[in-house]
């Protein structure tokens, strides 16, 4: 019998009843290079894009007083009203306070594996609407990491209809209060998935990254360019309608107790329960995102 598979999207889709798009390209204001792969949205609105791999973005918004925000790993948040938008975006760089790292000869003869899924035990997954969004898994720290201190690489269990989607992964120190701490790493990591539901694993133990003392947050971006999107039909109310997705989708397993938390509007929310019956393995538990970390020494 076919398992059903339950899909949470983030955001819905603004319709406008006119038509205005903002064009400009993200720059560095340091080096005067240009930014790939910024998430730009309107402020408390549900439409947004990615900035494409020469910086450039175009947004749909007919009000040129409301607001765009710009945010991209290793730079300052930018917030700039729609009729200030010129040609060009500045943003300046973050100056984060990174952990002191003394600097050892990686061996990797040794390794763990923390929190390994069954990728036939899910049917729960996370997608994007057309506003950038994100979801962040907690790893603490345990006194039986000492010994394979590095970060080697992370399994995730996706599902994409696109070949090759793109994401990205952010990688913070955990904070007991905000949840999302310090950058451990202050660049991009843009990875792909194949398509198909597949065990993606990410190699990124040339990063020399160790795992942060106060534990770590294990970040996935998606990324709103024209290469992820995906047309979709559903029925409602007895009408057929279309709507845009944006690949690739995240598998989440189902947990008692609560160690992620999502993006929304471009701030951390709290998590929830699921309440969904069609799924009877998730019914009041957490979904939390399904993604194993593999330390080396």
């Amino acid at each position: 019998m076919k398992k059903s598979i339950l899909i949470l999207f983030f955001f819905v889709i603004k319709i406008s009843a006119g038509y205005s798009q903002t064009k400009a390209v993200v720059i560095d204001s340091n080096t005067s290079k240009t930014v790939p792969y910024v998430n730009i949205w309107v402020e408390n609105e549900n439409n947004g894009t990615t900035s494409n791999d020469y910086g450039e973005f175009i947004i749909n918004e007919t009000d040129s007083t409301k607001n765009i925000v710009f945010s991209a790993i290793g730079y300052k948040r930018e917030t700039v009203q729609i009729s200030q938008i010129k040609n060009i975006i500045y943003l300046k760089p973050e100056t984060t306070v990174l952990e002191e790292v003394v600097l050892t000869k990686k061996k990797e003869s040794k390794k763990i594996v923390i929190d390994k899924f069954k990728k036939s035990k899910i049917h729960f997954y996370y997608g994007s609407g057309k506003t950038p969004s994100m979801v962040g898994k907690y790893f603490p720290n345990e006194d039986k990491y000492s010994d394979t201190p590095f970060i080697k690489e992370f399994a995730f269990l996706t599902n994409s209809e696109i070949e090759n989607a793109k994401f990205n992964i952010r990688l913070y120190e955990y904070d007991s209060l905000n949840f999302i701490g310090n950058s451990v790493y202050d660049k991009n990591i843009i990875s792909s998935v194949k398509k198909g539901k597949k065990t993606t694993t990410i190699d990124i133990s040339d990063l020399n990254i160790r795992f942060p003392k106060k534990g770590l947050i294990v970040v996935v971006e998606w990324l709103i360019i024209e290469s992820n999107k995906r047309e979709y039909s559903y029925i409602s109310k007895g009408i057929k309608k279309k709507n845009t997705a944006f690949e690739p989708m995240f598998g989440a397993v189902a947990k008692d107790t609560n160690k992620y938390a999502m993006v929304y509007r471009g701030k951390w929310m709290k998590t929830f329960k699921n309440t969904n019956q069609s799924i009877k393995n998730y019914k009041d538990k957490y979904s939390e995102l399904a993604v194993s970390l593999t330390l080396t020494n």
